[in-house]
């Protein structure tokens, strides 16, 4: 009663002073006030509703499974917030969103509650060894600090949380006896990993606390992105049930078999099947020929599964494809690969010169080639003797890695032992005099990197161990070679930092030696003008 006579003093002495003060009285945000006895218990039971058929995308079975960390919770009052949507994370909510760890925040709450008394209690719960499965506890409430809020981290994820921010669990002269909340995924800001298992990568500037929905982030690399969904299913439930007064208020309980493991219907959650659709990568570049001279010939090119399909997604579209091409000039060769291609390419040369091409290849990387030399003309017949190409590769040092003669038609392979510009050199073997060897010809050239072949007999054991163990292979191989390119890039991005950490420096110094320059220029002069008219006598 005496609460209800503060709150109605506060407001006619705000109407006064506003008809005073001769200006219009703006609204008040005056806090409901809970005029419910003074303190209540509560116990709050967290589930996880964490399922690979309700969250089929990347679901972590292992290193480390789907899990939850304990939960950190407080009771306070309107003045305090231990996280908030659409506001900065602090410090310690970064701490223990991305990596578990609740003494900073801790800290934090302990020091908000001795600053501005705006914290009543601090409570726990213990971790849920698993994606589903329960964890309770117990805490009490006060009329002047009503309001909920907890903080749970999702194992493994970037910065990935569920929690409550600001429950008030008074409703005018009585306390809440009963509630459930489902709840979702929420983006510290901090991190911006897509993926459970993504490794660390920090935000810079950081971002603010975000919800994750089935389409936010819009990428289909994240974990939660499902755009047949119009909705997440709920990834967690909470309950909060109100103790009657003749219960004996407990502590946390440590967590066990039992309220691990949920009975009967209390996770809803597990029935739900999202559906995920198959993705796969974009095509490969098309293979070279395989058929007669001037007849059809048959062209490949093929495809990978980035995710399979579940929960009756969308089935994977066909993994190969076919067609025919005609005039066929290559022949004998279907040369294909999981990895990174480069185009196949024809350019003129000479018959007494020599052209190079330029290839960035990593370290350690299996380079193939594939050329076929014909007259620049059409009409002339190319069955001559004298056609033929020697081929060169050179290192960045511009070390001789191969030097080979070849006929007008030929494959040559080598493997780069350094990272960096590798030059491909042709120079055709033509044994006519100079003064007759004027004719211009021309140079197909297929370079590929991370060379695969194509088992000519995969098509009729894909059912079979043999064309499994196949395809893993050139998966491994691929990852090989990405990892190489890694590598590559990352030595290339440090040698141009220290280019231009140098160049930063002779640029420091040349202002200085400007600068002196000018001074001392400066001087000269002034002291040179103070002589002159003294000389002058004009001073």
């Amino acid at each position: 009663m005496t609460s209800l006579k503060v709150n109605c003093w506060l407001q006619w002495l705000t109407v006064t002073l506003a008809l005073l003060s001769g200006v219009p009285a703006m609204p008040v945000d005056v806090d409901r006030v809970c005029m419910a006895p003074s303190t209540a218990k509560y116990r709050l039971t967290f589930t996880g509703q964490w399922t690979q058929t309700a969250f089929p995308k990347h679901y972590p079975l292992y290193r480390p499974p789907a899990q939850w960390t304990p939960i950190i919770g407080v009771t306070h009052s309107s003045d305090y917030h231990i996280w908030q949507r659409n506001e900065y994370a602090s410090n310690g909510v970064r701490e223990f969103s991305e990596r578990g760890e609740a003494w900073t925040l801790i800290k934090e709450v302990e020091a908000a509650g001795e600053r501005i008394q705006s914290v009543y209690g601090l409570f726990s719960a213990p971790a849920v060894v698993g994606g589903t499965g329960q964890a309770t506890t117990e805490f009490e409430v006060y009329a002047r600090h009503s309001l909920l809020s907890f903080i749970v981290r999702i194992v493994p994820s970037p910065d990935w949380f569920v929690g409550i921010d600001s429950l008030n669990l008074c409703e005018g002269d009585h306390w809440i006896e009963n509630i459930s909340l489902d709840l979702y995924p929420y983006d510290a800001g901090t991190d911006s990993g897509f993926t459970f298992s993504s490794p660390n990568f920090e935000t810079i500037p950081q971002d603010k606390i975000i919800q994750i929905t089935s389409s936010f982030p819009s990428h289909p690399a994240n974990s939660f992105y499902y755009p047949r969904l119009k909705h997440l299913p709920p990834i967690a439930k909470v309950s909060l049930t109100k103790i009657k007064n003749n219960q004996i208020f407990s502590l946390p309980i440590q967590p066990t078999q039992s309220n691990q493991i949920p009975s009967g219907n209390e996770i809803d959650g597990s029935l739900i099947n999202t559906p995920l659709d198959c993705e796969v990568s974009v095509w490969s570049p098309w293979g070279l020929c395989k058929g007669q001279c001037g007849e059809k010939g048959v062209k490949h090119r093929t495809r990978y599964i980035h995710m399979h399909p579940a929960n009756n997604g969308v089935a994977c579209p066909p993994l190969e494809e076919k067609k025919l091409s005609m005039n066929v000039r290559l022949t004998g060769l279907l040369l294909a690969s999981f990895v990174i291609l480069a185009p196949a390419m024809y350019f003129d040369l000479g018959e007494q010169e020599e052209k190079c091409i330029i290839e960035e290849i990593p370290e350690d990387t299996l380079v193939s080639g594939v050329f076929l030399l014909e007259y620049w003309d059409e009409n002339k017949k190319a069955n001559i003797p004298h056609l033929g190409l020697t081929v060169t590769v050179r290192d960045p040092n511009h070390a001789v890695v191969l030097l080979k003669r070849f006929g007008k038609y030929g494959k040559f392979t080598f493997t780069s032992h350094a990272s960096g510009q590798h030059f491909v050199c042709m120079h055709s073997n033509s044994t006519r005099f100079s003064v007759f060897a004027g004719d211009r010809l021309k140079v197909h050239l297929d370079v590929q990197m991370g060379k695969q072949t194509i088992d000519p007999n995969a098509e009729k054991t894909k059912d079979t161990m043999k064309a499994m163990e196949f395809n893993l292979q050139h998966l491994i191989d691929q990852m090989r070679y990405i990892s190489r390119q890694q590598n590559f890039q990352r030595e290339r991005e440090e040698k141009f930092r220290q280019m231009s950490e140098e160049t930063n420096g002779n640029v420091l110094w040349w202002a200085i030696i400007q600068t002196s320059i000018l001074l001392s220029v400066g001087i000269w002069q002034m002291k040179n003008l103070k002589n002159f008219l003294i000389e002058k006598k004009l001073v």
